[in-house]
């Protein structure tokens, strides 16, 4: 039985490209990025027509890697212990099970 570790990185900085060698035999895709722009008056006083304009940048990146069920603890581990600067990350983990095929076709049938 195989599982899917699904890594989704928010990077507030450029380094998020780097993640290729931190994270070997991933396949990676890249999400759109978001652009917030705030502007700051520069005095409260008077010049009310100079304003100051910062911007923030948030790139986003989804990162599929399979692992088998004895390798799984290991990869956690390791994942828990992976330090990015600049980056938060989310793991989703999911499985893939396979039924038997005459146990699901005993189901359907007695289903009917």
């Amino acid at each position: 039985m195989a599982a899917k570790i699904r890594i989704v990185m928010k990077s507030f900085m450029s380094q998020a490209n780097k993640v290729e060698g931190v994270i070997p035999y991933a396949q990676k895709v890249g999400l759109p990025e978001s652009r917030s722009l705030y502007t700051v008056l520069r005095s409260p006083h008077i010049d009310k027509k100079s304003r100051e304009q910062f911007s923030m940048h948030v790139k986003k990146q989804f990162l599929v890697q399979k692992a088998e069920m004895h390798e799984l603890q290991k990869k956690l581990f390791w994942l828990k212990r992976l330090r990015l600067l600049g980056a938060q990350y989310e793991l989703q983990i999911s499985f893939k099970t396979r039924l038997d095929k005459k146990l699901l076709q005993a189901a359907l049938s007695s289903g009917c």
